[in-house]
């Protein structure tokens, strides 16, 4: 092999491996685009989904169930409402009531799926009323009286409103706080919200690309309208060697041939990548359990993160809320819905949470984003409910198509008939002591116990 040779094979292995991590650090622009695209094309708020024109409040008007369609994994233990941001030309201001009677969190993400700072939650105000202004990166001005500022890092972003809801009598509930919710562009403030809304920006242009590359035309165009935070300085400043300078359209044509092989290379199993994270997002525990946020700063794990905007799109930092799933039952095999499992809690291991937080455990089809559909329109088992406990107060957890019978009926979480789940088990405002001890947490966590038919 000549020098030749040689350096042609480690400039493709070289250009190989800084796409693959760039195909992992740009997915969730995609994500944000998927959405984006979609709110450009509405004139209106979708019924019974999170979803409006950009920068507009789009409420959910319905608990989830098995008959949505959103494209990332819903819960059935809160209500939504979603914004998609664009803060090019001005800020929006968003005024939140007070909800002190249950669980109320706004999340807010940039461009990139990253959280922001919590200006809104029983942890950061309380959930006192408050006014919140958005601004993006490049904004400069002086916004109202006692409203207060967050800076994004991109123009672009969103916005997820969580407000807990159990049963239809509480949606009643939670329908009024929505009503009471505002988006006010910062030009209509007038001493408060004034009642109008925004217009929404007008479509942007976007070049659509086919054949070689195109996955990385895109996203340089994607990375030209949202610049990487200097949080991803380092990646920032490798972007070169295969082509993309952020503002500039990608040409593979300039490319010399080894490095264009490596980044061609990637694009095929960039696919790939994202299917191995659909099941395998974060952290695997040996209990079964795997989470893709176990830390407020895992936005430095470009894998965990791509997975994360992928299936859970959204996810709150662990101070808020802490999510764990599973594909997989105590002996490592994958959960069949054929078969019956058991998920038993001793009394010293059920999650602590604040006064208004709960924990559930939701039901999901193994290769969708829904519930599993079922008789009892049950889609989760959760701490609201009335379960039944042993007399050592132990609960245990029924996962299985068929149902148990009797008063274990009311911890019984339907499965599919067959065919593979996944479960996820999530703890809003968890007590201080589970963030900061969550590995040791998460390892207490009981697995799915495969157990004998009854």
């Amino acid at each position: 092999m000549s020098v030749n040779d040689v350096d042609a094979r480690g400039l493709e292995a070289l250009a190989y491996s800084t796409a693959l991590q760039t195909y992992l650090f740009a997915f969730p622009l995609f994500i944000t685009e998927r959405e984006r695209m979609r709110r450009e094309k509405l004139n209106a708020p979708v019924p019974f989904e999170p979803a409006a024109p950009i920068n507009q409040l789009g409420h959910m008007t319905a608990i989830s169930s098995a008959k949505g369609d959103l494209p990332f994994s819903p819960n059935a233990d809160t209500v939504y409402t979603g914004i998609s941001l664009d803060l090019t030309k001005e800020p929006v201001i968003l005024d939140m009531p007070a909800i002190k009677d249950r669980y109320a969190v706004v999340q807010v993400v940039n461009a990139y799926v990253e959280n922001v700072p919590y200006d809104y939650s029983p942890r950061t105000n309380g959930c006192d009323q408050t006014y919140i202004a958005f601004v993006g990166p490049d904004w400069r001005g002086t916004l109202p009286d006692g409203v207060k500022e967050r800076r994004l890092d991109t123009n672009l972003g969103g916005i997820a409103v969580r407000i807990a809801a159990k049963d239809e009598a509480d949606l009643k509930i939670v329908l009024g706080y929505q009503a009471q919710m505002s988006l006010t562009p910062l030009s209509e403030w007038n001493n408060g919200p004034s009642g109008k809304l925004a217009t929404p920006p007008a479509p942007r242009h976007r070049n659509t690309y086919a054949g070689d590359f195109a996955w990385f035309k895109e996203a340089a165009d994607l990375l030209a309208e949202n610049p990487p935070p200097p949080g991803h300085k380092t990646i920032a400043t490798t972007l070169w060697r295969i082509g993309i300078n952020p503002g500039e359209p990608f040409n593979p044509d300039a490319l010399d041939p080894a490095t264009r092989q490596g980044v061609l290379r990637a694009e095929q199993d960039g696919p790939a990548m994202i299917e191995y994270l659909f099941k395998n997002r974060g952290r695997k525990f040996p209990n079964g359990w795997d989470s893709a946020r176990y830390s407020r700063d895992f936005t430095s794990d470009y894998a965990a993160r791509a997975a994360a905007a992928l299936v859970g799109l959204m996810g709150n930092d662990p101070e808020e809320a802490i999510y764990l799933y599973t594909y997989f039952d105590a002996n490592g095999d994958p959960l069949d819905g054929s078969k019956p499992y058991r998920i038993h809690f001793p009394a010293d291991r059920i999650p602590a949470t604040s006064n208004i937080g709960f924990w559930s455990i939701t039901m999901y089809g193994g290769r969708s984003f829904q519930f599993v559909d079922n008789p009892l329109n049950r889609y989760c088992v959760s701490s609201r409910d009335t379960l039944t406990a042993n007399a050592d107060g132990s609960v245990d957890i029924w996962v299985q198509a068929e149902a148990h019978g009797g008063a274990k009926n009311t911890n019984w979480l339907p499965s599919p008939a067959g065919g593979p789940f996944r479960v996820t088990f999530r703890i809003y405002s968890p007590v201080q002591k589970i963030v900061d001890e969550f590995f040791a947490m998460t390892l207490a966590l009981p697995p799915l116990e495969l157990v004998a038919s009854s």
